[in-house]
């Protein structure tokens, strides 16, 4: 659907966002590049058949809200979700890089059951977990999110697919930066040290629980081998631990609970 701003942005934009989103055009009558833009968003909205709106503000006769929002460039488009600007866009696109901007920036119709999928995964489900991922990927190829899922279920259920999913992860993801952590501790999965010596059972169980995607018990197993020969395994420990605190990010609680002990046990 598509229309133009007739009375209030908060009602028609923002409240409306939380229902679907809704792209705004920001534009006006002399702007030549926009009246060139104007039919390819058109064309663009009615084939979503309502995935998104459009809703189009003729600059000129809304200068208040040209200037609330800041907009310094014609054309300027701006997606709203949840009552919230997620993304912009200065100046026109064709349309294929429409469809581009778009597919990178809406959100996926499939978000609860990702959400689902990712409670499964932590539940220790993998293979529906994976399942899901896959369901989600047939209709939407690209979808990064579902891309990293199914990776991290690999890790558990075939290590050596790992690699080929995670690549496929776009540069442009916000998941990018996770995909080298799976495809390093998918190594460590598929080539384990066969060393024998004190850090052999640290070492097996640290392997056993990257395998289940247990992080905790991976980050004390591994702290424990750090601590009884740390160059065991060509520096397992600490290789293994950067690469989980890399994939968990530094806010997660295991990363908090684990780093300080690595820290302390690498310099000492």
């Amino acid at each position: 659907m598509s229309h133009e701003l007739t009375s209030s942005f908060e009602s028609e934009v923002i409240q409306r966002s939380h229902e679907v989103p809704v792209l705004v055009d920001f534009w006006a009558d002399w702007c030549g590049p926009c009246l060139m833009f104007g039919p390819i968003l058109e064309r663009s909205v009615e084939a979503a058949a309502g995935r998104w709106e459009l809703v189009k503000v003729n600059t000129e006769r809304h200068p208040d809200l040209a200037q609330r929002h800041g907009i310094r460039s014609l054309p300027t488009i701006r997606l709203f979700v949840n009552g919230v600007s997620t993304a912009e866009q200065l100046g026109a696109l064709s349309e294929a890089g429409l469809k581009q901007w778009l597919d990178r920036h809406l959100p996926s119709r499939h978000a609860a059951a990702l959400v689902a999928a990712e409670a499964k995964l932590k539940s220790g489900d993998f293979s529906t977990a994976s399942f899901s991922a896959d369901a989600v990927l047939a209709e939407e190829p690209g979808n990064d999110q579902a891309l990293y899922l199914k990776a991290r279920s690999a890790l558990a259920l075939d290590p050596a697919a790992v690699v080929a999913i995670a690549n496929a992860i776009p540069a442009s993801s916000p998941f990018s930066e996770k995909s080298g952590p799976l495809k390093e501790l998918a190594k460590i999965l598929l080539a384990p040290p066969a060393e024998e010596g004190k850090g052999a059972i640290p070492c097996a169980n640290a392997i056993a629980a990257i395998g289940r995607l247990d992080w905790d018990a991976a980050c004390a197993a591994l702290l424990e081998l750090l601590e009884r020969d740390r160059h065991y395994g060509y520096d397992l420990a600490a290789k293994a631990l950067k690469q989980i605190f890399l994939l968990l990010g530094p806010r997660d609680a295991i990363t908090t609970r684990h780093q300080p002990r690595f820290a302390s046990l690498l310099f000492s």
